[in-house]
């Protein structure tokens, strides 16, 4: 923590900008690749990790006299990586394949045009809306599906799926609150995918998406007047209750 400023200063901060932001609270948001029929939010959900891209501002010393300086002259990007759990149909190793197809045909061994398999593809991180309980009971019906992919499943009305519970009550709607879009991708490599009699867990795929460069856009965080309105509307239910 700085020198002069106390756990107030620091809790106020926090609060007046929206929280401490979450790693495991994110979304990414692939395109649609032709003749592979799989939904946006199919893989979503089966997304485990990801990251935010980086970029390096590329330079050349220029000397003048006795004082050296950097000089901009361009930028560089590395591939990013995205994980995915995979389901007994393999539908997200075909989806990659498909996409790699368009780059590479690996029946005709053609190359294709660059215009028809460079995609962009999205990366937010969200804040999940507050939420005032008016009655709450688990369900039992998801226990059994991996932590992983229960964290990711959405809440369809009243119920819960993430937490395994029927939740009557109000909440805020979700919100994005920092997205980077990917300028012209695609998959340049499917990582091996491990097997054997030794290997335990589930079965993971992960890919390497090479891209030109990225773009960034701030979202709208919760802030002071959210939790202004969640303690209106408890204090509001607990008379009505």
């Amino acid at each position: 923590m700085s020198a002069g400023f106390g756990i107030e200063e620091l809790k106020a901060q926090i609060s007046s900008s929206g929280g401490l932001a979450k790693a495991n609270q994110f979304m990414v948001t692939l395109p649609q690749v032709e003749g592979i029929s799989i939904e946006g939010n199919e893989l979503n959900v089966m997304c485990t990790a990801t990251a935010l891209p980086g970029r390096q501002v590329l330079s050349q010393d220029y000397q003048i006299g006795t004082t050296t300086r950097k000089i901009a002259n361009g930028y560089a990007v590395t591939d990013l990586s995205l994980t995915f759990l995979v389901a007994n149909d393999h539908k997200i190793r075909q989806y990659f394949e498909a996409w790699q197809n368009l780059a590479h045909n690996q029946e005709t061994g053609e190359v294709g045009y660059y215009k028809d398999y460079v995609k962009d593809v999205q990366i937010h991180t969200v804040e999940r809306g507050l939420r005032t309980s008016v009655y709450k009971k688990q369900l039992g019906l998801t226990s059994k599906i991996p932590s992983l992919i229960r964290n990711r499943l959405p809440t369809i009305g009243p119920f819960d799926l993430s937490q395994d519970e029927i939740d009557v009550g109000v909440q805020f709607k979700t919100k994005k609150t920092y997205t980077c879009k990917l300028i012209d991708c695609y998959p340049t490599t499917i990582e091996d995918q491990q097997l054997g009699n030794g290997e335990e867990g589930f079965m993971e795929l992960s890919v390497q998406l090479s891209y030109v460069d990225w773009e960034s856009q701030v979202g709208q965080h919760t802030g002071a007047g959210e939790s202004f309105a969640r303690s209106a509307l408890t204090s509001l239910l607990k008379r009505v209750i």
